[in-house]
């Protein structure tokens, strides 16, 4: 694994504090985690969301075993932004990513961050990566391996990015359409996308099992249901939702295969299992919901309004999961406001490990998952290249005249309260301007110390 010069001085300030403690404490006392990222999912796709057309219940079991948010964010909505969240505890605006990377695209996220599986991997965990990176690929020290990953298997960017694609000016000479890698190597051009949910549980399990005896961190970011959407024959044709349900139920599937994965090895009670979508389910132009062969689209952001690509709740409020039997209370339902960014200081509370010294937005939540309420409403904010939105208590601010997310602005400031109005349809801006002015302030004073040179 490669890691910059200026990451191993970071991470080795950060990891002064902990040596003595950490020499003293064996390998096998420390917990793993597996997070699953869905791809497009939205907040009513799910049978504990409300849902009662998808079957899903291993998702749901999880649910029950663990704590399941009902105000869980995630920073931006499309891929690349949340990711980058994910990976460093930091808002995406710091990196100026205002849109998703496509396959000519060049750069992607700084490889002087120290991302989550760097950090974990200087505190000897295992590392690995199974499915879509999203998070660069013009230069190889932008690809898992030289961002702190053991191990890769998956795609550079989605499985739509292939030359059909009315926005992919393809390059010649360049990668065949939606490569496959193994590590370093492409290993399968084309891909076929009704087998990606299999090919990621397989490397997933496989990971499993060759690291079981040791701490690791897996990150298992699936391909579906993003467009184009499929499913494997075992999966196709049985929901009742056509073949986005079919996705949808085939996750569920490979959820279930991973904790039965983790009992095998007698590793559920020491791992914490994160369950969620990197923004919320793409929705149909009008009545259209057949767009092309495969990309069908059937998600359900309810009971919110809009979805991906906008910073209304049904882009940026997703489903989300935490399961740790013993360590979390089952059955819970948290209702405090919580965002992606917080993964990093949130395990490393809760795993005894120091953060990375600059997971700036990342703030533990493990009081939270342990039963205690936030002591303060804490601003959320939501965009890409910078804050677009922001959530602070049961407010919702949303800027105006913004160019980039026009669709979704009128001519006027929104302020919705979003205990009473989650579907964001009554604006209150002139009965609450007080409130308005608080938080547009917020968002001005965010990007203005986030975008500064």
């Amino acid at each position: 694994m490669m890691i910059s010069q200026t990451k191993r001085i970071l991470l080795a300030l950060c990891l002064i504090p902990l040596l003595s403690s950490a020499e003293r404490a064996g390998e096998s006392d420390k917990p793993n985690l597996v997070f699953i990222l869905a791809d497009d999912l939205g907040y009513g796709d799910l049978g504990c969301y409300g849902n009662s057309i998808h079957h899903t219940p291993h998702i749901d079991q999880l649910a029950s075993e663990g704590a399941l948010f009902t105000d869980y964010y995630v920073t931006s909505p499309v891929c690349t932004p949340t990711r980058m969240a994910l990976m460093t505890g930091k808002h995406p605006a710091h990196f100026k990513a205002f849109g998703v990377i496509w396959p000519p695209t060049q750069g992607g996220l700084p490889t002087e961050e120290v991302t989550i599986a760097e950090w974990l991997g200087d505190h000897g965990y295992a590392t690995g990566l199974a499915g879509k990176w999203h998070l660069g690929h013009s230069e190889p020290d932008l690809l898992p391996l030289a961002q702190g990953f053991d191990s890769w298997y998956g795609m550079p960017y989605p499985n739509d990015m292939g030359p059909f694609h009315p926005q992919t000016k393809w390059v010649k000479g360049e990668w065949p359409p939606m490569p496959m890698f193994r590590d370093h190597e492409i290993v399968e051009a084309p891909v076929n996308v009704n087998l990606l949910t299999q090919q990621y549980h397989a490397e997933s399990v496989r990971f499993i099992a060759e690291n079981h005896h040791r701490p690791f961190f897996l990150m298992i970011s699936h391909a579906m249901p993003h467009t184009i959407i499929g499913a494997s024959s075992r999966f196709k044709g049985k929901s009742k939702n056509g073949l986005y349900g079919d996705a949808v139920e085939e996750l569920d599937w490979s959820v279930g295969k991973i904790i039965q994965t983790l009992d095998d090895f007698n590793l559920r009670e020491k791992t914490l299992i994160i369950f969620t979508s990197d923004n919320g389910a793409a929705l149909p132009k009008g009545d259209q919901q057949e767009l092309a062969p495969g990309w069908r689209l059937g998600g359900s952001n309810a009971p919110f309004s809009k979805g991906k690509g906008s910073t209304f709740e049904g882009g940026v409020r997703v489903p989300a999961i935490f399961s740790w039997p013993g360590t979390i209370q089952s059955g819970a339902h948290i209702k405090d406001p919580c965002i992606i960014t917080d993964t990093i200081a949130t395990f490393a509370e809760m795993a005894n490990l120091s953060p990375p010294c600059e997971a700036l937005e990342s703030i533990s939540i493990a009081p939270v998952l342990q039963g205690k309420p936030q002591t303060e409403s804490r601003a959320l904010f939501f965009g890409s290249g910078d804050a677009r939105s922001v959530r602070k208590g049961k407010w919702k601010y949303h800027l105006t005249n913004d160019p980039a997310w026009k669709k979704d602005y009128k001519t006027e400031p929104m302020l919705f309260d979003l205990e009473n109005d989650p579907a964001e349809s009554m604006n209150v801006v002139k009965k609450f301007p007080e409130i308005a002015e608080i938080l547009h302030a917020e968002i001005k004073n965010f990007n203005q110390r986030i975008l500064k040179p």
